[in-house]
Parts: structure tokens; sequence; C-alpha cells
């Protein structure tokens, strides 16, 4: 089985607005990590063109308003240094990084994420959550959805406390390797 241990940058290859700029911060002042879903199909390793495109288009954006962006295949992508403050959760931009996935699934706050995503997309995220709670020496409670920020939307549609748990078990190590992959 081939482990994600990389995560491929597309930060230069996504469309940006051709005047509009996103404002730059110091990395230490990251104090969460907000998840969303695009609410879209996923279109493989398009997913994040297309949603760059939308976001700049549609939404006048600079660019794409994520930093990591995984698709069902359980592929990670960087879409925008952490540096960068994007637009992504009203009162949470500046002071937060965040991570989308692919998909239109909806569900309760009790359902289990391992029925609602694929094991590729569920470990994909683990992996991304883990590795950036680390680096910005966040605990797991600083992992909040979209939702949690105070947006009606309920996005990320996933078992936020679940997903919390599992983060802090692979922070830890006490991730079951066979139990759920990080293949590609």
């Amino acid at each position: 089985k081939k482990m994600f241990n990389t995560i491929e940058d597309l930060t230069l290859y996504l469309k940006k607005h051709p005047t509009k700029r996103y404002a730059f911060r110091d990395t230490s002042t990251i104090d969460r990590i907000v998840i969303h879903q695009t609410d879209s199909e996923d279109m493989g390793e398009f997913s994040p063109y297309y949603t760059a495109n939308y976001h700049v288009d549609n939404n006048d954006w600079a660019g794409i308003g994520y930093h990591y962006y995984i698709i069902d295949s359980g592929k990670i992508y960087q879409t925008n240094d952490d540096n960068v403050v994007s637009y992504h959760a009203s009162g949470f931009n500046a002071r937060s990084i965040t991570v989308v996935i692919t998909g239109l699934h909806r569900c309760s706050a009790s359902d289990d994420n391992y029925n609602i995503l694929s094991d590729k997309k569920y470990s994909g995220l683990i992996y991304v959550l883990a590795k950036l709670s680390n680096r910005y020496n966040l605990p797991t409670s600083a992992i909040i959805g979209h939702t949690e920020t105070g947006s009606p939307k309920s996005c990320p549609n996933l078992n936020m406390d679940q997903l919390r748990s599992d983060v802090k078990k692979k922070e830890y190590g006490w991730w079951d390797q066979n139990s759920l992959s990080l293949c590609a």
C-alpha cells in the first residue's frame, strides 16, 4: 500500500484574479483549522481548478478560498500558502487555515464519518488535519466545521466530534494503519 506522505502543491497553477491579491499573515496567528465541503461533485484532479475558477469568476475573490483540498481518491493538494489570508469563513479568515473536501453529502451531526466519506478521502482529511495541528501546535478542539463559525451552512456535513477524536488518535500515534489506510 502506498501511504500519503506528500501534498501536491498547486498554488502557482490555480486561477488568480487579475488585480486582486490576498493579504499575508504571520502564521503564528493561526489558532483554528476550518473544515469545508465544496457542495459540488468531485471532478478528480480537476476539482481544485474548477473551484479556483468559480471563486475568482463568480465570487470575485483574489483566488481559491482554501489552503488544502482533498478529492475522492484521497489525494491532497495545497491550494494556498499557509501565510495567505483567504476568504472562506467570515470572522475567521485572518486566524485560520482551511481544508476542503469535495462533495455534496448531507448528514446529521451524529452520523458516522466512515459511512459519509470514502476511506481514502477521510484518511486524507485526518492526515492533513493531524499534520496541521502538529505544525501549529493546535489542540484538536481548534478544528472546527464551517457551520461552527456561525455560518448558517451545514458545511462540512461531518460528525465533527468523531473527526476531532480520529485526528487526536492520529496525532498521538494511536492510528490503526490496518483499519484505515492512507492509500492513494
